[in-house]
């Protein structure tokens, strides 16, 4: 069936909504100020974000950025430190969604403080996220570096998929792979409960990287994962955006990465 997704209109959109945040035009490469940024009473005081996930939840835009805010921070190792890119706990050299997320969420009037907590490791599968995976200790130990701290985990923000395209996996069909990336979710989620973790979870609509087009069965699954009685609530669909918002067809050029930022703080507005 044809979708009545009409991509023009929503390019002109998000570009216009993008600019209606008059700090975030200006989004040099580098941003290096302590001040305040909002002083008006916030929807929660403060908002620590566990943010998991593969190269687009890590350090591979092409802009770096230094959110203005000095309420917002990047916790790492037991420490926090001003929200500046590249994050710390994420690889990767370039620049994140989760430092302008930081200052969007001060902006709106969501949070007076923003204690972003990255693991987010480029190129990964599910499955290396997962107990039994080779990535799944470093949410154990973020999680428990933040309760040593005495820092609760308000919001899990879960950006991975595109390591997991249908096109990834030849031995399983499309449906096959979805209904497995659907498992392996649970499992995480599970596992998140298990730390004690029991702020809600935001996984994104994600798949696309390369010439390889979206894998609108794999969407469709995570998108289906929202589960108000699990905690589970949809984070934003990156997929929409196009390659204008990318800097190879796959990574957020300065652009995609503000865009990202707005999507995921529209995605949270709610909790």
């Amino acid at each position: 069936m044809k979708s009545n997704f009409n991509h023009s209109a929503f390019v002109l959109f998000v570009c216009l909504l993008v600019l209606s945040f008059s700090s975030c035009t200006k989004d040099p490469k580098i941003i290096t100020t302590d001040s305040s940024c909002n002083s008006a009473s916030p929807k929660h005081d403060t908002v620590v974000l566990l943010v998991l996930g593969q190269s687009n939840a890590a350090n591979a835009g092409s802009e770096k950025y230094t959110s203005p805010c000095a309420q917002t921070q990047n916790f790492y190792n037991g420490q926090l430190v001003p929200l500046s890119d590249p994050l710390l706990g994420s690889n990767g050299d370039g620049g994140s969604v989760w430092s302008r997320l930081g200052q969007q969420l001060i902006e709106n009037n969501f949070a007076g403080h923003v204690i972003v907590a990255p693991a987010a490791v480029g190129g990964t599968r599910i499955e290396q996220w997962i107990q039994g995976g080779d990535l799944h200790h470093l949410i154990v130990e973020t999680v428990a570096s933040l309760r040593s701290k005495n820092l609760k985990v308000t919001h899990v923000l879960w950006h991975q998929g595109e390591s997991n395209h249908t096109a990834m996996n030849a031995l399983l069909t499309p449906t096959q792979n979805a209904q497995l990336y659907q498992q392996n979710f649970l499992l995480l989620v599970q596992q998140l409960r298990a730390l004690g973790v029991d702020a809600p979870v935001f996984p994104a609509m994600t798949s696309r990287c390369g010439a390889t087009p979206s894998d609108t069965t794999l969407i469709a699954a995570q998108r289906d994962l929202a589960n108000d009685a699990l905690g589970i609530f949809n984070g934003p669909n990156t997929d929409i955006l196009g390659n204008e918002f990318r800097s190879d067809n796959c990574h957020f050029n300065g652009t995609g990465l503000k865009t990202h930022a707005i999507l995921w703080a529209n995605a949270i507005s709610g909790h």
